[in-house]
């Protein structure tokens, strides 16, 4: 396969659905990684989370290395009120290249797919073809039905 995960986990459950896919196809798995961390309160992440969200906060995040001769970009991220946390949303700012193809997966199905994909489409080429998956804890079949293999 000709991809690279890049991933965003705050509780560990989608670091550990990236690194399980990238592992089944022998690929790079990086995270996304903001420079300040979130706080481990629920309380407060999601009271931070829903202000970054809903004011457009910007998010830096730490510098990645991504591999130049890949042709596709598993992301593998969170769903927060209904849309990409904002260090992804950076991180797309951020992408100094393009992808024929940017499968999002979820580790499971939430409100806020249709938002999540108008946020890659606004940021992403219009040649680049945007799928989504919502994987669940048990079942990868669905990332290898759209991933193939």
């Amino acid at each position: 396969m000709n991809g690279q995960v890049v991933y965003f986990s705050n509780s560990g459950n989608n670091e550990r659905l990236a690194k399980k896919i990238a592992a089944y196809y022998t690929i790079t798995a990086t995270p996304i990684v903001p420079v300040n961390a979130y706080p481990t309160s629920y309380a407060a992440l999601t009271t931070q989370a829903k202000r970054e969200r809903f004011r457009h906060v910007e998010v830096p995040i730490r510098p990645l290395e991504l591999k130049m001769d890949t042709s596709m970009l598993i992301l593998v991220s969170p769903i927060w009120y209904a849309d990409l946390p904002r260090p992804v949303v950076t991180f797309l700012k951020q992408l100094q290249r393009s992808y024929q193809r940017v499968v999002f997966i979820s580790d499971k199905f939430m409100v806020g797919f249709g938002t999540c994909g108008r946020t890659l489409r606004k940021y992403l080429p219009a040649t680049t073809i945007i799928e989504k998956v919502a994987a669940s804890r048990g079942n990868f079949s669905p990332i290898m039905a759209t991933l193939g293999k």
